[in-house]
C-alpha cells in the first residue's frame, strides 16, 4: 500500500490541468475531422475512398494519442511531455501554414494554444508534478 504521503493528490498545478483542457480539445478536434472523415465516405467525395481511409485512421489515431497524452497529464505520468511537446510543434507548423492560406483566425488559435500548451508544459511545476517518481513507485 502507497502512503497517503505519496498518494495521487487532487491539488494538481494549475498548469497541468490547463495542458488537460487545451490537449483534451484537441484531440477532440481531431476525433472530429475523423469522424468528419468517415462520415463522408458515404457521400460523395473529391479525394480517393484509400486516401479517406487513411486520413481517418490518422486524425483518429492521433485523437486517441492525444488523449491519452492529457490524461497522462493529469495523473503527473512523464510520458506525455514528449508526445505534448510534439504535437504543439506541429500544431504551430499547421497553425502558421492556415494563417498563410487564409484561415487566420483558425492558425493563429492553433499557435495560441500551442504557445500556452508549451509555456505551461515547462512551468516549473508542472515538471515538478510530471517528474515526481513517488507518486506510482516501482514495484
Amino acid at each position: 500500500m502507497v502512503p497517503a504521503s505519496q498518494q495521487q493528490s487532487l491539488n494538481r498545478p494549475w498548469p497541468v490541468w490547463l495542458i488537460g483542457v487545451i490537449v483534451g480539445l484537441e484531440a477532440g478536434a481531431l476525433a472530429y475531422v475523423g469522424a468528419r472523415f468517415v462520415i463522408s465516405l458515404f457521400s460523395e467525395h473529391a479525394i480517393p475512398m484509400a486516401g479517406i481511409i487513411f486520413g481517418a485512421v490518422v486524425m483518429l489515431g492521433a485523437a486517441v494519442w492525444l488523449g491519452s497524452a492529457a490524461w497522462g497529464t493529469v495523473k503527473g505520468l512523464r510520458w506525455p511531455r514528449a508526445a505534448i511537446l510534439v504535437s504543439q510543434a506541429f500544431l504551430v507548423i499547421v497553425g502558421i501554414s492556415l494563417t498563410q492560406v487564409g484561415a487566420r483566425a483558425i492558425g493563429v488559435a492553433c499557435v495560441a494554444a500551442a504557445i500556452i500548451t508549451l509555456i505551461a508544459l515547462f512551468n516549473r511545476s508542472t515538471v515538478v508534478w510530471m517528474g515526481e517518481s513517488t507518486r506510482y513507485p516501482s514495484h
